[in-house]
């Protein structure tokens, strides 16, 4: 009899951890597609930010804006961007300056968003003549699917935080 109910014990135990071991996925892993178009939508915009020169007049500001970065942002960060300059990620000065942003990791929120954490990376003359960079800033970016494409939907860090 105690063979028996360790055998029907054993065997439970057996059956539970197969159903946990082997149970369907509730979420679905990140679509290759989707994160080739993150990494070029924030290549795109990371290349784009020294086009924007902060210390501008603010109409400047908002042209540089609508010519460099509208297209890869979300109406909603855009309003942002209007109505608080400062929100803004772009040229500050003109020597050091930001060349590109290089994604550390992309992690998925859920179906619709990824938050991508990031630097900026920051060159001067010199070190684009000799190699290197003349430093990092962490950026974090939030992106959404609109319409079926990727916008930038939040910024935060950049040399303002």
């Amino acid at each position: 009899i105690k063979f028996i109910a360790v055998s029907i014990v054993l065997l439970l135990v057996i059956s539970v951890g197969e159903y946990f071991l082997f149970k369907p996925s509730t979420t679905t892993p990140p679509n290759d597609a989707d994160i080739n178009a993150i990494y070029q939508v924030v290549g795109e915009f990371g290349a784009r930010l020294k086009d924007v020169d902060i210390t501008a007049p603010n109409q400047n500001i908002i042209t540089a804006v609508d010519f460099n970065l509208k297209e890869f942002i979300t109406n909603r960060l855009y309003q942002v961007f209007v109505q608080d300059k400062i929100r803004i990620p772009g040229r500050y000065v003109s020597s050091p300056w930001p060349e590109h942003i290089r994604i550390l990791s992309v992690q998925r929120l859920d179906s619709g968003s990824y938050t991508v954490n990031g630097s900026q990376i920051v060159m001067t003359d010199d070190t684009l003549a000799h190699g290197g960079n003349a430093g990092e800033i962490p950026i974090t970016l939030t992106l959404k699917k609109v319409n079926g494409i990727w916008l930038i939907d939040d910024v935060t860090g950049g040399p303002k935080a």
